[in-house]
């Protein structure tokens, strides 16, 4: 239950090939060749950022990982800096001459057209340099040192992930105590990490402003290739889908004996649950990959036998689940804590199907393997739905198959209501922060604000330090690290529902893998799933397939 790191890198072989993504960066050279250096710098930079995440998620004390992360971090500035100048360069081109450039690198032609059309919305090159120059100590050391903080972070003698399992289990005295335990530990430390969020949101919106950006979901829009459109109509197809998962929620509180859900009651099990060995969920999720793909199928297995995965329990880890790629290795890590629950297994297919993705872009060069997170979330929802369905569809009886549709529900509640109420939160705090300093009292009153709205006001109590605790808001890589997961788990919905019907459908969904960093998600929707996106109607049909399992469920 513990990955294996040793081949990807000694310390040798680490400064190494921080030395060369250096020296790719510095050179100057004609237009093209440059563009090419830049490229196999950042596959260097990738695989240098994915080893030193892995090394502080194993243990978020590791001062050489700390420090071979901020070595990264600066190498990151420089090639941020480099990929501006060639965005500049590609900018100043007449249509004719960039027309020319494209022919020349046709294979990553719609990565150029992209970094062309970002430059023209960013500010002047003077600036850009001095935001990547001060983001490496400044900006993405705030992320760092939210990560080292919370490493620290001990409830009752646990980890923070430890802990945070707790709040799942069976016994509802144990889940009580251990949410009053996780309030209390998040409500101590909320002066600190509100000067940590207050700083992070600051340095952001100074950014925008020196870009006249005025609205905060530009970027993140932009980042993950969606229209404001595609944003409207999925949301809108969720609120008007709302009322019947909040009919799941309510006959859930009655199942359990209550007038209502308390916060931790959402994701707790209808009864004591059969712990599931790290081994029989390893066969499960094989046994179920095979059955829709043998190829992802195969693929797993290699990343059990190979030890892509960390997923022992134990003090000292960091929280949560993530996947890694090593473009360079061509291989993935995946990072997590199993400790035998449904949800576990569910977590495990979700990060093997990131790995998978991975496999399906290796092929292409580095700038087409770019893959916003939105279309990540596609591949890795997918395959937990695989597993997912497949189990309902195998219970032995009604009892089984009862609990196992509550936990396969209690994922829609979690990108439907947990993921709105955490872009509800962001969009009000913002709003506020524009305007100054926002204080731990305050972001409890916005978080409680936000998740009686995204929940509909379905549960008898809330999380008021869910803004400290989910390391979400404090990943500087990538802005509002919300909706993409709920687009993700809508699009993967619909894919599913076209392999229900399609046995050879294994094939196809390499191919909309392979297409998912060189398209808009408007263009993979057109190709792949012969859709509009913009427009409310896949969005409702996918929805539609969930409230069906809301429905079987209440009967």
């Amino acid at each position: 239950m513990k990955w294996e790191l040793d081949s990807i890198y000694t310390d040798a072989s680490f400064d190494k090939d921080l030395q060369k993504a250096k020296a790719l960066l510095k050179n100057h050279s004609d237009l093209k060749t440059d563009i090419l250096q830049t490229q196999e710098a950042a596959k260097i930079l990738k695989e240098l950022e994915s080893f030193t995440s892995c090394l502080i998620a194993q243990n978020p004390a590791d001062q050489s990982a700390q420090a071979k992360s901020g070595e990264v971090t600066e190498l990151d500035a420089l090639y941020q800096s480099s990929l501006f100048t060639l965005g500049n360069r590609l900018g100043e081109l007449d249509e004719n001459a960039f027309k020319a450039i494209l022919k020349q690198l046709s294979d990553i032609a719609f990565y150029l057209s992209e970094l062309r059309e970002v430059t023209k919305i960013k500010g002047a090159p003077h600036q850009e340099e001095i935001i990547n120059a001060l983001s490496a100590d400044g900006y993405h050391s705030l992320w760092a040192l939210y990560q080292t903080f919370t490493g620290k972070i001990k409830i009752n003698g646990l980890s923070v992930g430890q802990a945070h399992n707790l709040m799942g289990v069976g016994d509802r005295k144990v889940r009580l105590k251990a949410f009053k335990d996780w309030t209390e530990s998040w409500q101590n430390q909320a002066d600190f990490l509100a000067q940590l969020l207050n700083a992070l949101a600051g340095f952001r919106l100074k950014v925008y402003g020196t870009r006249n950006w005025d609205n905060i979901l530009m970027e993140p829009l932009f980042l993950n290739r969606m229209e404001p459109a595609t944003f409207k109509a999925m949301w809108q197809a969720i609120e008007e889908a709302k009322p019947a998962f909040v009919r799941y929620l309510k006959h859930k509180a009655k199942k359990l004996g209550l007038e209502k859900l308390s916060w931790v009651d959402v994701e707790a099990p209808l009864a004591p649950v059969e712990n599931i060995s790290y081994e029989n969920g390893r066969k499960i999720i094989l046994e179920q990959f095979e059955k829709f793909h043998p190829r992802m199928a195969q693929f797993a297995k290699m990343a059990f036998d190979k030890h892509w995965i960390e997923a022992e329990d134990r003090p000292g880890k960091a929280a949560g689940g993530f996947c890694v790629g090593f473009p360079k290795s061509e291989q993935s890590r995946i990072f997590m804590t199993y400790k035998g629950s449904p949800t576990n297994v569910a977590t495990l297919a979700h990060e093997l199907g990131h790995a998978y993705h991975n496999l399906c872009i290796e092929h292409l060069p580095f700038f087409h393997q770019q893959i916003q997170m939105n279309v990540a979330e596609t591949a890795s929802t997918f395959a937990e739905m695989i597993v997912i369905d497949q189990t309902i569809a195998a219970a032995k009886t009604d009892k089984e198959r009862d609990q196992l549709l509550d936990d396969k529900l209690q994922r829609s509640i979690a990108y439907f209501m947990n993921l709105h109420a955490r872009l509800i939160f962001e969009q009000a705090f913002y709003a506020e922060r524009k305007k100054g300093y926002v204080s731990a009292e305050r972001l409890c009153e916005l978080m409680l604000a936000a998740q009686k709205e995204a929940y509909c006001d379905a549960l008898a109590d809330w999380d008021p330090y869910f803004w400290a605790s989910k390391l979400h808001f404090y990943f500087t890589s990538f802005p509002f690290y919300n909706f993409p997961y709920t687009f993700g788990y809508l699009m993967s919905n619909g894919l599913y529902a076209m392999a229900k019907k399609d046995p050879k459908f294994g094939e196809k969904f390499d191919a909309f893998l392979g297409d998912t960093a060189q398209m808009t998600v408007e263009e993979l929707g057109k190709k792949h799933l012969k859709v509009d996106l913009t427009k409310p109607d896949f969005w409702q049909n996918s929805l539609s397939i969930l409230v069906k399992d809301v429905e079987a469920f209440v009967r």
